[in-house]
C-alpha cells in the first residue's frame, strides 16, 4: 500500500468549510489519484474553478468586443457582390479534406 504524502503547506488564509457531499466525493477521489490529502485536493479543484471562470471571463471579453466590432460595421457601405455564395464556401471549405472525408 502506497502511503500518501502530506499536503504542502500553503500561505494564505484558513477557513472552516462546509463541503457539499458531491464535492467532497470528488476531491477524495482526486485525493487517491494525487496521492494526497482530501483537503489538498480540495484546494486542487477550487484552483481549476478559479481558472475556469478566469478563462470564461476573457472568452466573454472577447466575444462582447467582437459583438461590438460587428454592430459598428457600416453595412451601407460594404459591397457584398463578391461574397462568394454558399455552394462556393462549401467547395472552398471541403478543398482541403481528402476524397474519403468527404460525406
Amino acid at each position: 500500500m502506497t502511503q500518501r504524502r502530506r499536503a504542502p503547506h500553503r500561505a494564505g488564509r484558513r477557513t472552516t468549510l462546509t463541503v457539499p457531499p458531491e464535492v467532497y466525493t470528488q476531491a477524495e477521489l482526486l485525493a487517491h489519484e494525487l496521492g494526497t490529502t482530501t483537503n489538498d485536493a480540495l484546494i486542487h479543484l477550487a484552483g481549476e474553478g478559479v481558472a475556469l471562470r478566469e478563462r470564461r471571463r476573457r472568452f466573454d471579453a472577447l466575444a462582447a468586443e467582437r459583438g461590438t466590432a460587428i454592430d459598428l460595421l457600416d453595412t451601407s457601405v460594404r459591397d457584398l457582390s463578391d461574397f462568394p455564395s454558399p455552394a462556393e464556401l462549401r467547395e472552398a471549405m471541403l478543398s482541403g479534406r481528402r476524397e474519403d472525408d468527404v460525406a
